[in-house]
């Protein structure tokens, strides 16, 4: 499957330089980098409390779309290959518990805050997606709601090449759990608390303009 996604990227990229000069709407960026760790806590656990994400390096793919001069429509790939491991209540040490392929998947847009005059464009994204973690030793995989905030630094090259570096935070949903919720107003009362992984996504491509 993976193999499979990587020649893919590497046809478009191929397919992409090929074309000729015209509009450059669209920006492909295969990437790699690394994924920090996060966990959340498990409810109704006998000898575990925690299940955490391990760090380890990311690669993937943006795809963009110019809707404007400063505006992008934006699809986010990250593929991190991992373990999670699990928390014991009585030591508090953490210890592997299985191997897992977490991908992310992701669709927002991005603001670019200077004009393609400009060679160095930095920029902030946001967007709303899922994550689909596929688990190792019989352990079910998961599918949940993720979001992500970001932002980062293009460089152009040329009206066909350029460099990315890009920074995203991207919380995945872990676990509900009964607690405490205050409002804005000092009001507090007993609320169902929704718990996120939180991870950050550090990421270096090469964009190719088509």
């Amino acid at each position: 499957m993976k193999t499979r996604a990587a020649c893919l990227i590497l046809a478009l990229c191929f397919c992409a330089s090929a074309l000729p000069a015209q509009t450059h709407r669209w920006e492909l960026t295969p990437f790699i980098g690394f994924e920090t760790r996060g966990s959340y806590p498990l409810q109704n656990a006998l000898q575990v409390d925690r299940l955490r994400a391990n760090a380890n390096i990311s690669f993937g793919t943006f795809l963009d779309y110019s809707v404007s001069d400063n505006f992008q429509a934006e699809f986010l790939w990250a593929h991190n290959p991992t373990q999670y491991s699990e928390r014991n209540i009585a030591t508090g040490q953490y210890t592997k518990a299985f191997n897992t392929q977490i991908d992310q998947y992701q669709f927002g847009g991005l603001i670019l805050l200077r004009d393609d005059r400009h060679k160095v464009r930095p920029y902030m994204a946001t967007g709303l997606g899922f994550t689909r973690d596929s688990n190792s030793g019989g352990n079910p995989s998961r599918t949940a709601f993720a979001f992500n905030i970001g932002g980062g630094l293009k460089y152009e090259v040329n009206r066909f090449v350029g460099f990315r570096s890009d920074v995203r935070w991207i919380p995945t949903y872990g676990s509900s759990s009964p607690g405490t919720y205050c409002d804005p107003f000092g009001f507090c009362y007993p609320a169902t608390i929704r718990n996120y992984l939180q991870r950050v996504n550090l990421s270096t491509g090469v964009s190719i303009r088509f």
